[in-house]
């Protein structure tokens, strides 16, 4: 078992994941975390899991779970939360129900280590934190982003004094993980330039390819056209992936009937979006959000898949979809700040090719290029592939998780 001296057998661990949403709800953590929980199980753990009926999708068909039940071999609690949509006090509700469980469970059951990701953000990781510290176990902060960081560029936490309460509360939570887990280099950077920071214990250790848990369909249920250049989008259509330089950019050519961008997925920037490509009459499909297995047969087929944040966002997150592309071998274009990490590697290890945010001159280019010369999107496809399996496969990053979950505390090293 990882993290045991030769001859020394490594101490089983009780453990506590907790998520707003689990496995079979359908935003990517649920399943990713599934992932994560049956493989420490898999590794001899005792491990728990404590969320929500599914209730991601408002008005979607759910079907209930039980309340307790064990899924390969982990225990996992289902609160009934409503939905969270767009309704802020509902969130702060639920994340109050969810902590408070969280408290109780910690505080009758006693666990070794408690994990939560950023789901819900700040008042999750305060009371995950604040559970560890009354009963002694070790505390482990899964920021898939950055929070209340991001809750500043969306408008959320727009009010100055409300953003410094919740920093300073997250700052609390921060300072009692062992470790916080971050996905990039950027994102701990972000971590290390807060107040206090540079103290604290911080991993760098970023996700797997999204989870396929259906069987891959032979066909898919739309058409491609071989003779286009097609690059496709696939992932929530929202205020953070700055998707309307991709219709100023498909604008500009118009002319060129050999070039397709494809948008898969649904989200709150969708509407407008498509409005906007139908009055200019660019070459933009709008496919609606498609399972993950379609989703993947797509990538294989296209010649590009497109991650983009908008400016600044890479500070506080990293575009998980980046690695369900990579493991299809489907070449990267990024349009990201040519500083962070993402853009610095995509080039450099030749999977693909970077633009600046909100640059439709400079992405309008690229894609003509591409369309003029796809003899170079084999060596690319190539390289994406070796990429995937040298940083992000799911046996490798779950070998890492093993690692991270039986490192020896600080105090037990003195």
């Amino acid at each position: 078992m990882n993290g045991a001296e030769p001859g020394q057998e490594q101490k089983r661990l009780r453990v506590l994941a907790v998520h707003r949403y689990y496995w079979p709800d359908t935003p990517p953590y649920a399943a990713m975390l599934r992932r994560i929980v049956e493989h420490w199980r898999n590794e001899g753990h005792e491990v728990e899991v404590l969320s929500s009926q599914p209730s991601y999708k408002a008005g979607a068909e759910r079907e209930r779970c039980a309340r307790h039940e064990v899924l390969n071999g982990v225990a996992v609690e289902r609160l009934s939360l409503p939905n969270e949509t767009g309704r802020p006090l509902i969130r702060i509700f639920n994340a109050l129900r969810l902590g408070s469980v969280l408290l109780w469970k910690a505080v009758t059951r006693r666990y070794d280590v408690i994990m939560i990701s950023t789901a819900p953000p700040v008042l999750g990781g305060a009371a995950a934190a604040l559970a560890a510290r009354l009963t002694g176990a070790r505390f482990i902060y899964h920021c898939m982003d950055i929070h209340p960081e991001v809750g500043r560029v969306s408008g959320e936490f727009r009010n100055p004094a409300v953003f410094s309460v919740l920093r300073a509360l997250d700052n609390w939570s921060c300072r009692r993980a062992e470790p916080v887990v971050v996905l990039s280099g950027d994102m701990e950077k972000t971590f290390r330039e807060r107040p206090g920071g540079a103290g604290l214990e911080i991993s760098v250790l970023n996700n797997f390819s999204l989870p396929s848990e259906r069987e891959t369909p032979a066909e898919l249920p739309f058409e491609w056209n071989p003779e286009r250049l097609t690059v496709l989008f696939a992932g929530n259509i929202g205020r953070f992936q700055g998707l309307d330089t991709v219709i100023e950019a498909m604008e500009r050519l118009k002319g060129r009937g050999d070039i397709e961008f494809v948008l898969m997925g649904e989200g709150v920037a969708k509407a407008a979006l498509e409005e906007k490509a139908n009055a200019l009459e660019v070459r933009v499909r709008f496919l609606g959000h498609q399972p993950v297995e379609v989703a993947k047969v797509a990538m294989q087929r296209v010649d590009m898949g497109f991650v983009s944040l908008t400016p600044g966002m890479y500070r506080y997150a990293y575009p998980s979809k980046t690695m369900t592309y990579l493991e299809q071998g489907c070449p990267l274009l990024v349009m990201v700040e040519a500083e962070s990490e993402l853009a610095k590697n995509v080039p450099n290890e030749k999977y693909g090719l970077c633009v600046q945010p909100g640059d439709a001159e400079a992405l309008a280019n690229q894609l003509a290029g591409l369309a003029d010369n796809r003899d170079v999107l084999p060596e690319m496809r190539s390289a994406a592939a070796r990429k995937f399996e040298q940083a992000f496969s799911e046996d490798l990053v779950l070998e890492k998780w093993g690692e991270l979950l039986v490192r020896p505390r600080e105090e037990d090293l003195d």
